[in-house]
């Protein structure tokens, strides 16, 4: 991964875990392996 996508996963991973209406059960590994499956198929 390049460090920009790196740092875009983080971003979006921070929001979804800071996200109090609904309890979000998210590990770091599952968000980086489903942005890269997205990013491949284009």
């Amino acid at each position: 991964m390049t460090p920009k996508s790196d740092h875009l996963v983080n971003l979006i991973f921070k929001k979804l875990k800071a996200y109090k209406k609904k309890k979000i059960f998210l590990e770091k590994e599952s968000l980086d392996k489903f942005i890269l499956s997205l990013l491949n198929e284009t």
